[in-house]
Order: structure tokens, then C-alpha cells, then sequence
């Protein structure tokens, strides 16, 4: 009697802190109950401590010249992917993106703009990092442990994440008092952290102004 072997279906990719050992997530393409974006977003999150409605998006780094992601369907309410074009993020868009026995190294980015505060993921396929040291794709520091979980902390406080999210509109109508609400809650320097190995290769692109990070009566 002929077995169909369903493994086939199935991927393992590795992704790690950069203080960290690899740690392992599969996604099974063939099931649709609970497809593989919703794979990936709850291992994330199980990986990370962050609640997977906390997670915008993934992007995947494979080479210099292929950078693709997924949207999470889950994230918050869902009212930000009804406009989406999903004819974008197909299932074969993600095939591409991850490919069985791929290596990654992991990012944790905080954002709080005009959409609340949130994090998204970032995964550079190992071939990309410099093992040396610090460089345009991968920064050591800001890829520990340490920093997922400061991340964590703050996307876990119902009290912070409201201010972000009420005043998230002060964006584009008062950016000054949007910074400054920033600096308030003290966590720009989380939102804008700078990596001196990143100036250095892109110094047009990052501007390092130590008064858009901290206010001058904090230590």
C-alpha cells in the first residue's frame, strides 16, 4: 500500500540572538487549518516572549540583492492588512523566503509611529554577517537576548502601549511633540538605536543626534 510522505511539505530554518545558540522553527506548507503564517508568527513569539498581536512583520534577508517578509494577519485588531494587497504575500512569496535548513540571525525593532507601538522581526541569513564584528547587516548588540526582552517588557505594558497608540497621529501633524513623547517615555533610543558600524558604511542614511535619543536631565 502506497504512503504519501507529507515531510516533504514540511521546512526547518534556524534563527539565533547573536549571544545565543540556534534555535529551531518549522512550518508545514501543507497545513491549511493553521496556515503558515500563522506557523511562523506563533513560534516568533513563543521564541521571543512578545504576544503575537504585538508583531507586525518579518523580514527576511536571504542575500544582497533578495529581501522579503511576511505580514501578520493577527496583528492587533487585523484592520491594518483589510487594505493590503495579499496577492503579494502568497504562500509561494514565503516558499521563497524560506528555504529548509536556512540559518538566520535575529532582530527584535521597536516602532512607535502612527500606528501605536509594535515590533517587527528582522532575519539575516547567516551568509550575510560579518563574524568579526558589527557591519551594515547585523548589528551584535542590538541582536541579544537583552534586547528581545526589553522589547518584550515594554509591548507587555497595556498603560505604555496606550499612550503610543493615542497619540501615534501626532506623527505627521505635531512631529516635534511626537518626539518628544518619545523621549518622555524613554524609548526613542529603543525606536532609533544606533549602530556606529551602520554611520560608518551609510553615513547619509544614519544620523546619529543624541538629543532625539535622551533628554538632557536624564542620566
Amino acid at each position: 500500500m502506497h504512503e504519501t510522505n507529507h515531510d516533504s511539505d514540511k521546512i526547518t530554518i534556524k534563527m539565533r540572538h547573536s549571544d545565543e545558540d540556534y534555535h529551531e522553527i518549522t512550518i508545514d506548507w501543507s497545513n491549511e487549518s493553521f496556515d503558515y503564517r500563522k506557523q511562523l508568527f506563533h513560534q516568533l513569539s513563543a521564541y521571543t516572549g512578545i504576544p503575537v498581536e504585538h508583531n507586525l512583520y518579518v523580514n527576511v534577508n536571504r542575500d544582497l540583492h533578495q529581501s522579503d517578509g511576511l505580514l501578520n494577519t493577527e496583528w492587533k485588531d487585523g484592520s491594518f492588512n483589510v487594505g493590503y494587497a495579499w496577492q503579494y504575500d502568497t504562500k509561494e512569496h514565503a516558499m521563497n523566503a524560506f528555504r529548509d535548513g536556512d540559518c538566520f540571525l535575529f532582530t527584535t525593532q521597536l516602532f512607535a509611529d502612527d500606528n501605536g507601538m509594535y515590533c517587527e522581526y528582522d532575519l539575516q541569513h547567516q551568509s550575510l554577517i560579518n563574524e568579526t564584528g558589527c557591519d551594515r547587516n547585523y548589528c551584535y548588540y542590538l541582536g541579544r537576548r537583552s534586547f528581545t526582552e526589553r522589547v518584550s517588557e515594554l509591548l507587555k505594558s497595556d498603560e505604555l502601549r496606550k499612550i503610543c497608540d493615542e497619540n501615534g497621529l501626532k506623527l505627521y501633524v505635531q512631529p516635534a511633540e511626537f518626539l518628544r513623547m518619545n523621549l518622555n517615555l524613554n524609548i526613542a533610543h529603543l525606536t532609533h538605536p544606533v549602530c556606529t558600524a551602520g554611520i560608518s558604511a551609510l553615513p547619509g542614511l544614519y544620523r546619529f543626534n543624541a538629543n532625539h535619543m535622551y533628554l538632557r536631565y536624564r542620566g
